[in-house]
């Protein structure tokens, strides 16, 4: 060993660290020089020079919160329980470097609880992680002392303190007991043990078993089980066993478990199970009919088939499969989607029952989707009533003109509506001028109008008009079935099967539609540019 070793210590410049009260900052590094390489195993040493230690630190986590303020002070100060994680960076290009450390001055203090140490020679880089605990918090203080050799037979010595603030935590049980079935003799032997408790520890214990022994210092229970005393064929022992503080009783824990006496031991039971049949955009329970004729209360359930529908959840406690079905598991609407479940239960003793599940999925529809198809398509149906009133106007002055002091009846009696994409002639040079944005939808008034201007001799014009009329009517009934949803607020007037029939033929027949729409318009073009009903708008324009 060495006799003696001389170590100067400097305080050259420091780089703290503040993490609220954590602070950390770079410790004083003594450097001796050494006349040679051996001197470490002479304990002699000379001292020639006194250099701040090549060490700085590069990376500094509480909790995983990297801490970068700095401070003045010396050392780091973190909270019991607290996870300290630091990264050192030795700032030495010699190829060999040896790296020692210890604890409190003690060479003999290497091994620390919760604490581990790494040393990267390739990236000359220290890893040091600690979770201080309540005896370390006790003591308050811990002194990392990390010693570095290079190549050029100088010993660096970096000090770090750590200082420990010890919070008040409640005792902790580690190991917790589990629940036990037995049906033979058993020696039941528990000493409970205890983290970051403390001294002057408390035990209490409530249960309905006729133990042996308990102790209310150190917790230990022990229990000699014989069935010969039970008189029961079955029989559940309930454990509360609490551990506190004696001067703060409100700090403890508490561990809960049962020990189960079953003379006979059977598999759980599922009762008769039902197709479970459930509908889109709705939310489901299905109480699993299980249960163990042995214990109740003591069955785990799980699925062991594929991965439960999308929306589906499983209970585990209270035997319960819940189910947010969405609209999107039928692809296709008057259909469904088949899922089979495979639910298996299994008791303490590890017996265990499996059913299969059936569950269908009908077909819904979404309204918000289906409204906003009705949205849309009536939007089309308003772009192309531009230019209704103008039409309007023409025809029923059309209409009041060519009277002759006939009474007929009312352009508003006809109904007249338009749909579809159709240019006016409104000019008094018969050019287009405008384009009317719509498509003119009579009857029999309109007939009758057009009857009055043209002779009878005008049976192609007469036959334009009637095939026209009967274009737009085929084209104005879905139109209208579907403006009765445009201002509907009830969410079931748009999960009809009506209503999404409509909307199918529509979108089947838009090509047809618009084809109807074109012949409309072409046709009403020549319907209005005849001379007579030509020079009649003439002299309304003018």
């Amino acid at each position: 060993m060495l006799g003696f070793i001389s170590l100067i210590f400097l305080n050259i410049h420091s780089i703290p660290i503040n993490l609220n009260d954590s602070i950390l900052s770079d410790t004083t590094a003594a450097v001796i020089d050494t006349i040679d390489s051996t001197s470490l195993m002479n304990d002699s040493f000379v001292i020639e020079e006194i250099k701040e230690a090549p060490i700085k630190i590069i990376s500094f986590r509480v909790n995983s919160n990297q801490i970068y303020e700095l401070s003045e002070e010396n050392n780091i100060k973190i909270n019991e329980r607290d996870t300290l994680s630091l990264v050192l960076q030795i700032n030495d290009k010699s190829e060999n470097i040896i790296f020692n450390y210890y604890f409190n001055e003690n060479p003999n203090f290497r091994i620390i609880e919760n604490g581990k140490i790494l040393f990267d020679k390739t990236s000359r880089r220290i890893y040091f992680d600690f979770i201080p605990n309540n005896d370390q918090a006790i003591n308050k203080f811990l002194t990392w002392n990390v010693f570095i050799n290079s190549d050029f037979n100088n010993l660096f010595r970096y000090d770090l303190l750590i200082e420990i603030n010890n919070l008040e935590y409640p005792p902790r049980i580690v190991n917790k007991q589990i629940d036990k079935i037995i049906r033979e003799k058993y020696n039941f032997n528990y000493s409970p043990i205890i983290s970051d408790g403390g001294k002057n520890l408390i035990f209490d214990l409530q249960t309905n078993a006729p133990i042996d022994y308990f102790n209310p210092i150190s917790g230990q229970i022990d229990w000699k089980i014989d069935p010969n005393n039970i008189k029961e064929l079955e029989k559940i022992f309930e454990f509360k066993l609490k551990v506190y503080k004696q001067n703060q009783p409100e700090l403890y824990d508490i561990d809960t478990f049962k020990i189960i006496y079953s003379e006979n031991n059977f598999p759980p039971v599922f009762g008769k199970m039902s197709k479970w049949i459930v509908e889109e955009g709705k939310s489901y329970e299905y109480k699993l009919p299980v249960d163990d004729p042995n214990v109740n209360d003591s069955i785990v359930i799980e699925n062991i088939g594929a991965q439960l529908p999308r929306g589906m959840k499983l209970d585990n406690t209270k035997k319960k499969l819940l189910f947010d079905v969405d609209y999107d598991h039928v692809e296709k609407i008057n259909s469904t989607q088949n899922y089979d479940l495979q639910i298996k239960a299994t008791d303490l003793s590890g017996l265990s029952s499996q059913v299969s599940i059936s569950v269908v999925v009908m077909s819904t529809l979404n309204p918000e989707k289906v409204q906003e198809k009705v949205s849309e398509l009536i939007s089309e149906l308003e772009v192309q009533q531009n230019g209704l009133d103008e039409i309007n106007s023409n025809l029923k002055w059309i209409e009041a003109t060519s009277k002759n002091n006939r009474k007929l009846r009312t352009l508003g009696a006809a109904g007249i509506t338009f749909l579809g994409s159709v240019m006016g002639i409104l000019s008094t040079n018969a050019e287009i001028t405008r384009k009317a944005g719509a498509a003119i939808g009579a009857s029999g008034a309109v007939l009758s109008v057009i009857n009055e201007v043209l002779s009878r001799d005008d049976n192609e014009i007469k036959s334009l008009l009637r095939e026209t009329i009967k274009l737009q009517s085929n084209v104005k009934v879905k139109y209208d079935r579907l403006s009765f949803y445009k201002n509907s607020q009830n969410p079931s007037d748009f999960q009809n099967q009506e209503i999404d029939l409509l909307i199918k033929t529509i979108e089947n027949e838009r090509e047809s539609l618009n084809k109807n729409l074109f012949t409309i318009s072409e046709n009403y073009k020549i319907i209005i540019s005849e001379k007579r009903i030509r020079n009649m708008l003439r002299k309304k324009v003018l």
